[in-house]
């Protein structure tokens, strides 16, 4: 049995993009893994490709999600067809560092206490060119403070122990936004320790309008799943300011969410910085 599980849920993906993801897991240093690729459709668009790199390599598994579509049921559905000790995700139009399992494997072995672990990210626009970096808190604790407030952790960078997913719960399906989110806010309620590497192990595709990733429904269900788990992780006080802040950003129309999302001010509050050229 392999050390680790690789899952993608792809729909449709642009090919250049999945092909240059599917690249780096390939090219990875950490070979001790297998990769279950979940689609919802033997309609989609790369589902050739995909069956004839399955062909090739038999790390490689493809999975077909079709009964309950969703990313939410696809990531559930690639985990409990796994048995792997550790779990990592990735989205199909992201790709790693080279080393990125090594470094995050190897952390792992030799910190028991921790059961998930990410790393900071570079961004990249279509053509692979890198516009920037979005770095990330390194302990436990100030990751548990900053979830307030934002994501202060890439869920592509992540790699999780299978068995503390197990204990929590997976994914709840009836999140179509965020629904990373609310399960690493389970993870917390259940006091479950996380870690980011500082290192810059995932580049991460950055559209130029922000919000097409998100919209509305993504703070809405912020808002949501703060509302429900918050109790169990954090005091009164600072729910209340969490809270309202996302009651407010959610009831915000998106052409408006898209430019406020774009200000030096927001990049600043959540640790992106933006550049020009590899630094």
């Amino acid at each position: 049995m392999p050390l680790l599980s690789i899952i993608m849920a792809t729909k449709n993906e642009d090919i250049l993009y999945l092909e240059k993801c599917l690249e780096s897991i390939s090219l990875q240093s950490f070979q001790d893994y297998n990769f279950n690729i979940i689609i919802d459709s033997f309609d989609d668009s790369n589902f050739d490709y995909l069956q004839r790199i399955c062909d090739q390599n038999d790390k490689i598994k493809l999975l077909n999600n079709s009964k309950n579509p969703g990313v939410a049921s696809s990531r559930n559905f690639g985990i409990m067809n796994s048995s792997s000790k550790y779990i990592s995700i990735i989205d199909s139009d992201d790709y790693y560092e080279k080393d990125k399992l090594a470094f995050q494997v190897e952390f792992l072995e030799r910190h028991e206490e921790i059961s998930l672990v990410g790393s900071n990210i570079f961004l990249v626009n279509d053509e692979n060119k890198i516009i920037g970096e979005r770095l990330y808190p390194e302990f436990d604790n100030k990751i548990k403070k900053e979830f307030l407030f934002k994501m202060p952790i890439a869920n592509s960078s992540l790699v999780v122990r299978r068995q503390d997913l197990l204990d929590v719960g997976l994914f709840d399906e009836n999140y179509n936004k965020a629904e990373d989110l609310e399960l690493w806010l389970r993870f917390l309620s259940k006091e479950k320790k996380m870690h980011n590497i500082q290192k810059k192990l995932v580049y991460y595709r950055s559209p130029e309008n922000e919000n097409m990733k998100r919209g509305r429904e993504h703070y809405r269900n912020y808002y949501t799943a703060i509302k429900k788990q918050g109790k169990n992780i954090w005091p009164l006080h600072l729910r209340i300011i969490s809270l309202s802040m996302f009651y407010i950003i959610q009831l915000i129309p998106n052409y408006f969410l898209s430019f406020l999302l774009s200000t030096s001010i927001v990049h600043k509050i959540k640790n992106i910085r933006s550049f020009n050229g590899i630094e």
